[in-house]
């Protein structure tokens, strides 16, 4: 990843990790299952639009997003489509681009 500076919905970081360090802030300090308000929802549209899969992830549209807990407990994003259907997303895959 380099080391330049980034900007994602509005948001601007100074280094990619700087954002990743943004973005699991958020990520932990959502309660779990209730849907991300703004202005956060449209940063993660943002976000998840840098995803190299981001037409198969948002499908026909995204409702809303939230966090919920992975496989092994961990916290990750959720994001929920207009036709009810769920998925996760990796913000790492996000930041880079790349899967």
């Amino acid at each position: 990843m380099c080391k330049e500076p980034l900007a994602i919905g509005g948001e601007s970081f100074r280094t990619p990790r700087a954002a990743e360090l943004f973005i699991q802030q958020l990520r932990n300090r959502q309660p779990l299952e209730i849907p991300i308000p703004e202005p956060h929802h449209s940063f993660l549209c943002a976000l998840v639009a840098r995803h190299p899969h981001a037409a198969q992830k948002a499908g026909p549209g995204i409702r809303h997003f939230t966090v919920g807990r992975a496989v092994h407990g961990t916290r990750c994003f959720y994001l929920t489509r207009l036709d009810g259907t769920k998925t996760d997303f990796s913000y790492f895959k996000c930041l880079r681009g790349e899967d």
